[in-house]
């Protein structure tokens, strides 16, 4: 018998489908026609993945696993069918003997994660965060969208979470990473659903965001973590050792110094006092690209219809999503016009940090039922595009200045809505015409909306690749542009403006030892997941440097 029909192996089956009305029980079925064997022969499935094919009439598709009973397979395997992987190898585990201090800043999923992981192996570890436990955060962020009160340190861009937990949750990333499987599968030992599992487009909703960090937070406790709110970092403590600069600790705002033989840096994309403070410790940093632009939010009645044509309203299919993306010029002159963060049923939020700024967000409910749909519409910018600001002195000799791009952008967006944080908007019809509104509909952004021209919020060049890219999206989604589509901005917070440098094998600042730049706010991240990722391969680096 060969190892392709050993009961013990099994087959991978990939595309496998069924009308999106089937019951999901014709699953044997369609994996037995696929084999060519009758429904009796396959002992054992088990799904892999799902995910939904819209063109046409709607689908779902497999990715499936089979056991199936050797003596019943033909020679050789159909297309689409080969034996079936082994699976990835769970995280090592490690048993620390050390008297080492840990401090992990920043309790975003990079922090989470790499402060779980040290915890769970015995090291004496602390997690600081200048924000609030969700449950005071929840409220805080209640009070920015209802009544306009910003507080700076506790809001949809700091506490615990992080950014993310105010978003639609999305845990899909395109970070190849073994880790990620485990990152789902402690989500979901945490009390999130297990479809997370198999979905193809897995996604959470601020709802259960909110509890799975309660849940998180307790386990951390349990394996002996330290956990701290309302802990602003104001200072990383740094000493020479025989000729090298090491950490030695942090300094709160308070002036409470923390005693740490490593720290490590998971802040955020919006840590922007941190941002100054390691510059002027001599951390190596560099610019690094990112993107900017606006929300666009549309009735969701009509993202169905145009993703799912005459099924658009049937109950099975949910919110339809959508993903875009255009691309002009080439080389140097290459811009990248993209949707980003697409909430279904969702709405757009308030992610401003300062007094005088306005940045906006989306999110979504795990059930995705709201009537309007938002997406980022962004451009990529680079340090060429920073250029104008490198002299300001808040960029910091240059380093700073993509920084510098976003905080004029949001004064302007501020500007533009006539204050108390009231968002400028302006009809997808109008941006394109060149021409300002002069009214707009109802949005669900809560803090209000005015009408407005959104060209003076970036420069010229990032103004026409947005207006080409929404032609773009027009030709590949017909309806898409449309009087009653609105754009809010401003849109700056995508990803870090810098990345703050490491050595690619151990995972340290080549300035100051000990100092381990981590996840999205350093540069390394683009989400919920790979963010998390990041942070078990922090811990997992230190967990061996102790144990060698």
């Amino acid at each position: 018998m060969s190892d392709e029909r050993d009961k013990s192996k099994g087959l991978r089956l990939d595309g496998v489908t069924l009308d999106f009305q089937a019951p999901d029980e014709e699953l044997h079925r369609a994996v037995a026609d696929r084999l060519g064997v009758s429904t009796a022969a396959i002992q054992d499935l088990e799904v892999v993945r799902t995910s939904l094919d819209a063109r046409g009439r709607p689908r779902k598709v497999y990715h499936v696993d089979a056991w199936v009973d050797p003596s019943s397979l033909k020679s050789s395997l159909p297309g689409n069918v080969r034996p079936r992987p082994e699976p990835a190898a769970p995280p090592g585990r490690f048993d620390v003997k050390s008297d080492e201090r840990v401090v992990v800043i920043g309790a975003g999923p990079a922090g989470l994660f790499c402060a779980h992981r040290l915890a769970e192996s015995g090291v004496k570890t602390t997690l600081l965060d200048r924000g609030q436990p969700v449950e005071i955060r929840g409220r805080d962020v209640s009070g920015l969208m209802h009544r306009g009160e910003l507080k700076e340190d506790s809001n949809i861009c700091f506490g615990e979470g992080g950014a993310g937990t105010w978003s639609d949750g999305k845990l899909y990333t395109r970070v190849k990473d073994p880790r990620g499987r485990h990152v789902l599968e402690t989500i979901v030992a945490l009390g999130g659903p297990e479809d997370i599992l198999v979905r193809g487009k897995p996604h959470l909703g601020t709802d259960r965001l909110v509890r799975l960090c309660k849940a998180f937070r307790a386990r951390l406790t349990d394996r002996g973590c330290e956990v701290r709110f309302g802990a602003f970092v104001e200072s990383i403590e740094v000493e020479e050792v025989h000729g090298d600069r090491m950490v030695k600790g942090v300094r709160l705002r308070d002036g409470e110094v923390l005693d740490a033989d490593r720290v490590i840096l998971a802040v955020g994309h919006s840590a922007r006092e941190m941002y100054r403070h390691l510059v002027g410790i001599d951390v190596a940093m560099e610019q690094k690209p990112f993107a900017v632009g606006f929300r666009v939010e549309h009735r969701q009645a009509l993202i169905n219809e145009i993703q799912y044509g005459k099924y658009a309203e049937a109950p099975e299919l949910g919110s339809a999503d959508y993903r875009l993306a255009a691309n002009f010029g080439d080389g140097d002159d290459h811009r990248g016009v993209y949707s980003f963060c697409m909430c279904p049923g969702g709405q757009v939020v308030p992610s401003h940090t300062l007094p005088e700024g306005i940045c906006v967000n989306g999110m979504s409910h795990a059930s995705r039922r709201g009537h309007f749909a938002n997406a980022a519409l962004v451009v990529t910018v680079s340090p060429r595009d920073f250029a104008p600001f490198a002299e300001r002195p808040e960029a910091e000799g240059g380093v700073l200045a993509g920084m510098v791009l976003q905080h004029e952008a949001e004064r302007e967006a501020y500007r533009l809505g006539g204050g108390g944080f009231i968002a400028p908007a302006q009809r997808v019809t109008d941006f394109l015409a060149d021409r300002p509104s002069t009214e707009v509909r109802r949005t669900t952004y809560k803090p209000g909306i005015g009408p407005a021209d959104l060209s003076s919020i970036y420069s010229g060049v990032v103004i026409e690749a947005l207006r080409q890219g929404l032609k773009e999206f027009e030709g590949k989604m017909e309806g898409f542009v449309t009087d009653d589509a609105l754009l809010i901005g401003a849109e700056t917070r995508t990803s870090a403006p810098v990345r703050v440098l490491r050595d690619p094998d151990r995972y340290q600042s080549p300035s100051v030892g000990g100092l381990y730049p981590c996840g999205e706010g350093a540069g390394y991240g683009g989400g919920i997941v790979s963010a998390a990722i990041d942070g078990l391969r922090i811990a997992e680096q230190i967990l061996e440097e102790m144990e060698g």
